[in-house]
């Protein structure tokens, strides 16, 4: 199928920007919001047959996991972000370019990974916070995870390139598959055969098998706008530069928040009490993160339907249509927040029933997890949409210095800090006091750059 170029570029610069957004941000969301919920779907499944142990021991391996993807979204949204903007410009041979090294990066971090995390995985679970109790657990279901690393990598790196060239269907298809395959096979392996706490990580090492496959294929068929060309296959030190550079953000964002978890899941072992222990507080954390996900995906969505218009529109120097799809943005994000929010401060019981139908003595502590850690969600967005919109405009260090400021400088001492005065209550309102904090800033931020857009928009009626 040959892509007409000039057709592409007429339509990115010239549609509606609330057209494009919703063209792009409906498969988004759709792909994020299903690969997110086969996570809860996987999380209840734990917990109905292997009860807070299980879903405690899934929670411990979740930061390492991410570990595992910050390098790759290092890669994969740097090079995404990249590949935007010279579609834009009208550098497709450069662009072809950095998906080489792009694919040459992701072997290269797969065999680094596999090898420390196999070699150091006790210490690694240690470290975020597993106790003797839940470090059986923990080991058999992140061996098999680390083994599917290269899986992985493909699976979302790929999938980023094909939102920078706009083919966010595609990108929608292969998170559908993933999700799809890994919840069959969940259920197969948990209910059918019975196997243990290996038969997630088995069924998501096969999800994640099979939608590399499927973006392998298409991306090698010749359907995409760039092609992926052996000869360009190879480490390319400004390639890499600029690839690094650019995608440090998000890098930077999982690891602080993997520094998050350790923290928080040390926290809830430190403050443990007679009534709740600290697995009891790890497995709750994990049903608020859950809930919290379920809404977060949607956000992610957004942001990542308009990164290709952003990033177009802005190497295309076309500043008032940047400012458009960022206030919408914002506004829809804004909206579908607080609607969620309300929902679940008022109906805790209803989304949190599914988690707890094996430990139903957890419900007090959940429900007011829940009220607590949700007070300001809506503020969350204002801070997802502003990194990203940095991010897709190729201001890399601005984005990173949101997620610094958010995760350093405020949520990681008033974890320490807090439980201190109010124990498990103090770790449930470090998240909305710093998601208030970061609203804030980033509002601040948003101001300034619409004031910028105005005066680059005088300048190119002028000149």
């Amino acid at each position: 199928m040959t892509i007409n170029r000039e057709e592409q570029a007429k339509f990115m610069g010239e549609q509606p920007v609330g057209r494009l957004l919703v063209r792009f941000s409906i498969p988004a969301v759709t792909g994020m919001f299903v690969n997110a919920s086969y996570g809860v779907i996987d999380s209840v499944f734990v917990a109905n047959v292997f009860g807070r142990d299980g879903l405690t021991a899934v929670s411990l391996t979740l930061p390492i996991m991410m570990i595992m993807l910050s390098a790759g979204m290092m890669i994969g949204i740097g090079t995404s972000t990249l590949l935007s903007i010279r579609i834009g410009q009208n550098r497709m041979d450069e662009a072809e370019r950095l998906l080489g090294t792009a694919f040459f990066l992701f072997f290269l971090i797969t065999v680094l990974f596999m090898t420390f995390g196999l070699i150091f995985i006790e210490p690694l679970l240690r470290f975020f916070g597993a106790t003797p109790l839940i470090m059986p657990l923990a080991k058999r279901f992140l061996r098999i995870i680390i083994c599917g690393t290269i899986f992985m990598q493909i699976s979302f790196g790929v999938n980023s390139f094909l939102r920078g060239e706009g083919k966010v269907h595609v990108a929608m298809i292969t998170l559908i598959l993933s999700a799809v395959v890994n919840i069959l096979f969940s259920w197969f392996f948990l209910f059918v055969l019975k196997t243990g706490i290996e038969g997630p990580a088995i069924a998501n090492l096969i999800a994640q098998g099979a939608s590399s496959v499927w973006i392998a294929w298409y991306y090698l068929s010749g359907r995409t706008l760039l092609r992926w060309r052996l000869k360009y296959v190879r480490f390319d030190v400004p390639q890499v530069k600029q690839i690094c550079a650019m995608g440090l953000a998000p890098c930077f964002m999982n690891v602080a928040n993997c520094i998050v978890v350790a923290i928080i899941n040390n926290q809830f072992n430190r403050y443990g009490t007679e009534r709740w222990s600290g697995e009891d507080g790890i497995a709750v954390m994990r049903i608020c993160q859950s809930i919290f996900m379920l809404v977060f995906s949607v956000i992610l969505g957004i942001s990542q339907g308009g990164q290709p218009v952003v990033g177009y529109n802005t190497g295309a120097k076309k500043y008032d249509r940047v400012a458009r799809t960022l206030l919408l943005m914002l506004t829809f994000t804004i909206i579908l927040n607080t609607v969620y929010t309300l929902f679940v401060l008022i109906f805790p019981h209803l989304v949190s029933s599914p988690f707890l139908i094996k430990n139903p003595n957890l419900t007090p502590l959940t429900i007011r997890a829940i009220r607590i850690f949700m007070l300001l969600f809506p503020c969350v967005g204002i801070a997802v949409i502003t990194a990203n919109y940095f991010q897709a405009t190729g201001r890399a260090y601005a984005a990173l210095a949101i997620t610094l400021i958010r995760q350093i400088v405020f949520l990681i001492p008033l974890y320490w800090i807090l439980p201190y005065y109010w124990g498990f209550d103090g770790i449930w309102i470090a998240s909305p006091i710093t998601d208030g904090i970061a609203a804030i800033l980033c509002m601040t931020l948003l101001v300034q750059e619409f004031r910028r857009f105005r005066t680059l928009n005088i300048r190119n009626e002028g000149s």
